[in-house]
């Protein structure tokens, strides 16, 4: 899950900074595994029952994963925890559930899918002038909400249709996620750029220009 605070006062101190950039490991490891698990999930002759188990070890382990890492907005590690538990019980639900059909896949990824997109629309936008690639995060935002709808409007949904749109969402949201990890890994970097352009410039550091 893409973790962001959807109240963020979209600014950042010189500290927050460099927390967001010393976790940009977790995006890649979780980026790593989406695009690997969708590979997995879209070339593989699956069972229902095999791929409820498969996708509940994913977003298990990536719910883990999420407990580990920094807001992408800086903000308290706390949303991270909240976040990542809701991701893991999630996906220990989906594992664990006694003779899993395609209904109930759909409807627990479908809501998770929702609440997802709900939070990256709403964090993109509260701290758009901080995020990196906060217009991404927005589509992304915007299209993980609609296909939580289509998952959850769909109780005739067969198994490869389910193949293929889980599939190829986790693939979209590996890369995605490798893209801001590599993002984040620069953002300490950057801050230094700016903060010698301004002492340069105007005298000023780059933890007062963040503060206004």
């Amino acid at each position: 899950m893409l973790v962001t605070n959807p109240f963020s006062p979209g600014t950042w101190t010189r500290d927050q900074i460099d927390n967001v950039s010393r976790s940009w490991w977790v995006l890649l490891v979780t980026g790593i595994v989406g695009v690997v698990a969708g590979g997995i999930i879209l070339f593989t002759d699956w069972s229902v029952s095999d791929l409820a188990a498969f996708i509940g070890a994913v977003l298990l382990f990536r719910g883990i994963f999420t407990m580990f890492s920094v807001p992408l907005d800086g903000s308290g590690r706390g949303w991270s925890v909240a976040l990542g538990v809701i991701e893991a019980l999630v996906g220990l639900t989906v594992w664990v559930w006694p003779g899993a059909t395609l209904l109930v896949v759909a409807f627990f990824i479908g809501w998770y899918v929702l609440f997802s997109g709900i939070m990256t629309i709403a964090g993109s936008i509260s701290a758009r002038s901080v995020l990196p690639y906060w217009g991404l995060m927005l589509a992304f935002g915007i299209l993980e909400t609609l296909f939580s709808f289509w998952l959850l409007a769909r109780p005739g949904l067969t198994l490869v249709a389910a193949v293929l749109a889980l599939g190829l969402w986790s693939l979209i949201y590996g890369v995605i996620q490798i893209v801001l990890a590599f993002e984040t890994k620069n953002l300490s970097a950057r801050a230094d750029n700016v903060d010698r352009k301004l002492n340069t410039g105007s005298g000023r550091s780059f933890g007062a220009a963040a503060g206004r």
